[in-house]
């Protein structure tokens, strides 16, 4: 989330309106070259970031933030918008029925979850991971249902933007 964060810094940073122009001899059709200004010390961690997680160039790490990006807004921005993604829960299992109350949960939102992994992790906790498909909107409901749970302790979700548009 923080190389994001950097993302769109550097895209409300950007210099000019231009939509840029076609890429001469890209290896990609419909490539279009812009150009942004950068604070030198971003400009490094980029490229430090780019060569560590084994992008030839910066371009392709910075097209994936990118996609990052807009993905996240539009999952921010739009409770209809469908999206596939995971729910991780870490949770205590002798805390008041709690194993119970969560398949509960799940029997009331089977029509989003695709599956759901549960692993003890020692004698006290569980980590549940829970694998959704649907719109953003009912997804947020189930994550709203586990977090009202007694004996949460922690709960994290990652989506992607996913559909006919995507």
């Amino acid at each position: 989330m923080q190389l994001n964060n950097r993302i769109a810094e550097i895209v409300m940073s950007q210099k000019g309106k231009s939509g840029g122009e076609p890429s001469q001899g890209a290896a990609d059709e419909g490539v279009t070259r812009i150009s942004f200004s950068l604070r030198p010390e971003l400009r490094k961690e980029l490229d430090s970031v780019s060569k560590i997680m084994g992008f030839d160039d910066r371009s392709k790490a910075l097209q994936l933030a990118i996609r990052d990006l807009i993905s996240d807004f539009e999952l921010d921005n739009d409770p209809e918008k469908t999206t596939i993604g995971t729910i991780l829960m870490l949770y205590e299992h002798d805390v008041g029925n709690i194993d119970s109350k969560i398949t509960d949960i799940g029997h009331a939102h089977r029509l989003i979850i695709i599956s759901s992994i549960h692993q003890h992790l020692d004698e006290e906790n569980c980590l549940n991971i829970i694998m959704v498909r649907g719109k953003i909107r009912k997804i947020l409901e189930l994550e709203q249902d586990i977090r009202k749970l007694n004996g949460v302790k922690q709960l994290k979700r990652a989506f992607i933007a996913w559909g006919s548009k995507n």
